[in-house]
């Protein structure tokens, strides 16, 4: 859902004219802007604390590397980043489209073709950023759209360089919504986190959008 900037929001970043607020949450905003050829595109812009890790940047720019080896059938394309930028940023595909949390809050939950469509789109998505050597991690409903009744899949691969910043981390603001992490995630050892967790987190998605509700929730994060 888009907001007015903010009157502490940037007005231009790089080549980009922003134009509104698409939402906000542990890994900086997304703005909605305008490139210069007046294309719609979505820009996430990282927290400012942590533009003066030098750690955080190399991570950073190296899975937006990665990230462009996505193909983008069935993803946002990742259209350009800057690692170097005061605030880093990148920017993709803006999908003009409902969430399938949107979707099913309005509708309801999915039945038939519809819902097979989605678990299987998602299923192809990811199958599409694994082959590239990416890891989703945090593949949730709010993160498929639908662009002409197509499910996308957005945000994946960066949350690797975020979760890398730990300290910036409480238990409270993990990277990622813990109803959709796989056991792995919870484990220090960031190692163990491979392609299963992302498989892990489209099963849960996939219970959601056939059911309204996901097969794990409680009071608390630590319930869940």
């Amino acid at each position: 859902m888009k907001a007015p900037l903010r009157s502490t929001d940037p007005q231009f970043l790089g080549g980009y004219r922003l134009l509104a607020r698409l939402g906000q949450g542990g890994m900086g905003t997304v703005y909605l802007a305008e490139d210069r050829h007046d294309r719609l595109v979505a820009i996430k812009v990282v927290k400012p604390e942590l533009a003066y890790e030098e750690e955080f940047r190399a991570r950073f720019r190296s899975e937006v590397n990665r990230a462009r080896q996505v193909p983008p059938f069935c993803t946002a394309e990742l259209l350009d980043a800057d690692a170097d930028h005061e605030t880093p940023y990148l920017v993709v595909e803006y999908v003009d489209g409902p969430s399938l949390a949107e979707v099913v809050a309005e509708q309801g939950p999915l039945t038939g073709g519809s819902l097979y469509s989605v678990a299987v789109g998602v299923a192809t998505a990811l199958a599409a950023i694994h082959g590239a050597g990416v890891i989703h991690r945090d593949l949730k409903p709010a993160n498929v759209l639908f662009a002409l009744g197509t499910p996308k899949v957005i945000d994946f691969g960066i949350a690797r360089a975020f979760e890398a910043t730990s300290q910036h981390t409480g238990t409270d603001q993990m990277v990622g919504t813990v109803a959709y992490m796989a056991p792995e995630r919870f484990d220090s050892d960031s190692s163990r986190i491979g392609p299963a967790a992302d498989v892990f987190a489209w099963g849960v998605v996939v219970t959601f959008a056939g059911t309204g509700r996901t097969p794990f929730g409680g009071d608390s994060a630590a319930a869940t």
